[in-house]
């Protein structure tokens, strides 16, 4: 069993997230619920998702699995775009996704 998924069994706390932070989002988020997956590519895991919401710089994705903050993913949306990203936070069943490099390719 990898660290990762020991680490699905503790608290969001524990996993680096800081719960109550206040609003610093630079793009505006559009609301969605659609379909997608989250690969975790150090981990070889694909996890089904929904994405809740989306802007240029991130995404808030509902997930039954949350890795550790800070890791690696890459959110693939059903329509084919792909968005590199880095797990920044959770909060009341939402992880948020912070994306690196050019998103939607």
């Amino acid at each position: 069993m990898s660290l990762w998924s020991v680490a699905l069994f503790l608290r969001a706390s524990d996993l680096g997230y800081a719960p109550g932070q206040r609003e610093r989002r630079v793009h505006h988020r559009s609301a969605v619920d659609e379909a997608a997956e989250l690969v975790i590519p150090a981990e070889n895991i694909t996890l089904s998702c929904r994405v809740m919401n989306i802007s240029e710089g991130g995404a808030g994705v509902e997930c039954d699995a949350v890795p550790p903050a800070a890791t690696k993913v890459r959110l693939v949306m059903e329509d084919g775009r792909v968005f590199d990203a880095l797990t920044a936070w959770f909060e009341n069943g939402l992880l948020g996704l912070r994306f690196c490099g050019s998103a939607g390719k």
